[in-house]
């Protein structure tokens, strides 16, 4: 057994009495021979390329899977990054809650719109509570504006450069004795920042 594994499968297997034997054959037995010939030529050349195929396929797919999370990674760190930007822009604005007197600046805003004299009241009301951040919020009541004075003014307030002001609760009402002017009550928030303590003044 160990002397005839020392030969090829050339030399066990004899070319020359393999075709004398089909020759022997009937020309059926040949043809079947051959065709099952073909047939064994045929698988040997088929199924290594199928299963190729199949293997390439299915990483194909696991490429394309593999681009999809890419792309849905990078999309993510876009997005974080543009948000991150947005939060250093925002956290410019926000400053320590000592040096931040919102009444006074609201005074200041309505002054230089020539309406101070329209101011019913400004009341400091509890805002939000943070560790880091806190909410400061004053409520304001005006009188006898126009339209255009109102406007005005709101636009001033939430664009000032130095500091984020937000206008909510607005409530706007015609006055009986003129329709062309206006009672108006809202309120103006802020975020400081609680670090170095210190009471924000109105």
């Amino acid at each position: 057994m160990a002397k005839s594994s020392k030969y090829s499968w050339k030399e066990r297997l004899n070319i020359e009495e393999l075709y004398n034997t089909v020759i022997g054959l009937s020309q059926r037995e040949q043809i079947m021979v051959a065709a099952g010939a073909f047939v064994v030529l045929v698988l040997l050349v088929v199924l290594p390329i199928t299963c190729a195929s199949s293997r390439l396929g299915k990483l194909e797919k696991q490429i394309t899977n593999h681009e999809k999370d890419v792309g849905k990674v990078v999309a993510k760190i876009s997005e974080y990054k543009s948000r991150q930007a947005a939060f250093s822009q925002v956290q410019t604005k926000i400053k320590p809650k000592s040096q931040v007197q919102l009444t006074t600046r609201l005074e200041s805003l309505a002054n230089q719109s020539g309406i101070s004299a329209n101011i019913d009241g400004l009341k400091e009301v509890p805002g939000t509570p943070g560790e880091d951040y806190e909410e400061l919020v004053v409520s304001v009541r005006m009188s006898k504006l126009s339209l255009s004075q109102v406007i005005e003014f709101l636009y001033g307030i939430e664009n000032q450069a130095d500091i984020n002001l937000l206008i909510r609760r607005l409530q706007l009402k015609p006055r009986y004795d003129n329709r062309q002017q206006f009672d108006v009550n809202f309120e103006v928030s802020t975020l400081v920042s609680t670090e170095g303590g210190g009471e924000g003044g109105g």
